[in-house]
């Protein structure tokens, strides 16, 4: 557990950690009136038995561009290449304690400083503290500095510090090595060149002008009212015509016709749909007074309305804060700031059920957003079609289903490294036994189709896949829930389940929620298949039927319209 201390004086501090480590704690985080935390991600972090560092804003904003939460463990230099420095850190009371054995500790950076200099600093990647102004390291605690013999890498990076804090640097020029990153920075190289006297006038500009930039890049706006008009825009998963927007933009359409609607998609044609590379589609979207999305806002728009997010599933698989995502944190610059920032413009989020808000929370910043635990628009389509039988009898004929046999729905989702290994093979005994229709993610671009499976028309959407189905396969897909709410029967096949959980990380109470229907093992579960042994859920906390998505969103949409005008 962490403890959140605020400590006024610092002679105190050792008497405090007595008292939590009593109470059961093994970690703290210090606070002030410059330093708040973020509740519901503190609660998050899966605390480690060393020293860790977790993620922050300033003044609410996400500013930082590191890429050290990529990584499981970092150095005190993975954490100085960043173009700001906060003491992020959650203490671990054992090593601090060993810490004021041996130094005197006047501020929470000194303390952060002589903590990141230890060997074992591990990471958690929510963004847990927000700093409202600058931070410095003492002058007494470059004393203890002087002392140390790190390597040469970390001499630069403390000199860097050192300077930056306006104290003299402890080692010299000659002795410090810029770190090997991709790119140094412009600052370093200036620091190095000048043997660390370059006049703070100049660092500063320099400085300035990488943190406009930097700001720039970071999707930090402010909303102009002045320029919304009276519209609705709908964009979609990838601009694409399906899900959560498509069925809550018929729903608008057919019950508030005399509102203007716009859908941003390629998918379809006509006056209420707008081809995305359309000059007019970026105007449309950044003055209308209300936006649909159903996931981030695409990069170069900035949209002055209200933003209704509908998000486009229950998750199994960890989202953005709570995994480390290491590729997308390693490689991608600017990942973690263009998608917090673009999250704070969000005013409403959806959810389908009330049992997955608490990992919506510590996934994404939802300080400034209203939730809203009413149900996805999706599953009001199945809930309202499912007893439709001239409608699902038409989607059969369309697919061309055998009447003699059941149907099977595979629906695989996406994954970084897609392999046909992960994949469970349709053997003959599969064919012989159901309809076997095979639906890939959209994001999936593999092209892969199992030999014999019916491949759907471009027409039909997963929704109406799933009404003609008797049974759905699948892996880590939010899907699975959407079957279990029309009372379908459901497999999870997770061959390199550790794997994945490894990379990705998975929820652990949800994927509990399945561990009745989930297969590792491919025999066994073409066996079960074919036998028609599968065991049902009749009970499962991530599943919904009291669903009022369109009432409750369209009653949201019709407020905001009348408060932008």
């Amino acid at each position: 557990m962490i403890k959140q201390i605020e400590i006024l004086e610092w002679d105190l501090l050792a008497k405090e950690l007595q008292k939590a480590t009593t109470e059961g704690y093994s970690h703290f985080v210090l606070i002030n009136q410059d330093v708040e935390i973020y509740q519901s991600m503190i609660k998050a972090v899966e605390l480690k038995p060393v020293t860790m560092v977790a993620d922050y804003t300033i003044n609410q904003q996400y500013l930082n561009d590191c890429r050290y939460f990529g990584q499981l463990y970092i150095t005190f230099n993975d954490w100085i290449d960043n173009i700001n420095h906060f003491p992020n850190v959650i203490f671990h009371i054992e090593t601090v304690a060993h810490l004021m054995n041996q130094y005197q500790i006047h501020n929470a950076f000194d303390l952060a400083l002589l903590s990141l200099l230890q060997d074992d600093i591990a990471t958690d990647s929510h963004v847990v503290f927000n700093f409202k102004h600058n931070h410095r390291t003492s002058k007494a605690v470059w004393k203890y500095i002087d002392d140390f013999t790190p390597l040469n890498t970390t001499k630069f990076s403390l000199n860097k510090l050192a300077f930056e804090h306006r104290h003299p640097v402890p080692f010299k020029s000659k002795e410090t090595l810029p770190p090997e990153t991709k790119a140094v920075r412009s600052t370093d190289k200036a620091l190095k060149s000048t043997n660390f006297k370059l006049p703070h006038w100049i660092y500063n500009l320099i400085h300035s002008h990488y943190e406009k930039k930097h700001y720039e890049m970071s999707y930090i706006y402010k909303k102009d009212k002045t320029k919304i008009k009276n519209h609705i825009v709908f964009l979609g998963f990838n601009y694409g015509f399906q899900g959560n927007s498509r069925y809550l933009f018929n729903h608008f359409a057919k019950h508030f016709s005399k509102l203007p609607i716009f859908f941003i998609t390629k998918d379809v044609s006509g006056p209420n749909f707008v081809n995305p590379d359309d000059p007019k589609a970026k105007t449309l979207i950044e003055t209308a007074s209300v936006v649909i999305l159903e996931t981030y806002i695409p990069d170069g728009l900035k949209p002055n309305g209200t933003i209704i997010q509908l998000w486009h599933g229950t998750p199994i698989k960890k989202l953005f804060l709570d995994s480390h995502e290491p590729s997308e944190n390693l490689n991608i610059y600017n990942y973690r700031a263009r998608k917090y920032n673009k999250w704070l413009h969000q005013d409403y989020f959806v959810s389908d059920c009330e049992a997955i808000m608490e990992y919506f929370k510590s996934a994404f910043p939802q300080q400034h957003t209203h939730l809203l635990n009413c149900g996805y628009p999706r599953i009001r389509y199945l809930l309202d079609k499912q007893s439709d039988q001239p409608y699902i009898s038409f989607i059969k004929k369309e697919l061309k289903l055998n009447p003699d046999k059941q149907t099977l729905l595979y629906v695989p989702t996406w994954k970084a490294t897609n392999e046909t290994s992960d994949l469970l093979p349709i053997s003959d005994g599969l064919l012989n036994k159901y309809n076997v229709i095979f639906k890939g993610h959209t994001k999936d671009e593999s092209n892969y189709i199992p030999e014999n499976a019916i491949v759907a028309p471009s027409n039909l959407e997963v929704q109406d896949l799933l009404l003609a189905s008797d049974i759905v396969l699948t892996d880590y897909s939010s899907i699975i829930f959407d079957a279990l709410t029309i009372d379908k029967i459901v497999c999870q096949y997770t061959p390199d389940h550790e794997k994945y959980v490894s990379e990705r990380g998975v929820y652990d109470d949800v994927m509990h929620s399945l561990s009745t229907v989930r297969y590792s093992d491919a025999k066994a579960l073409l066996n079960d298949l074919i036998s028609h042994q599968m065991k049902d859920i009749h009970e499962n906390p991530f599943i919904n039927k009291d669903n009022h998505a369109f009432e409750t969103i369209s009653h949201i949409i019709q407020k905001s319209i009348k408060s932008n005008k």
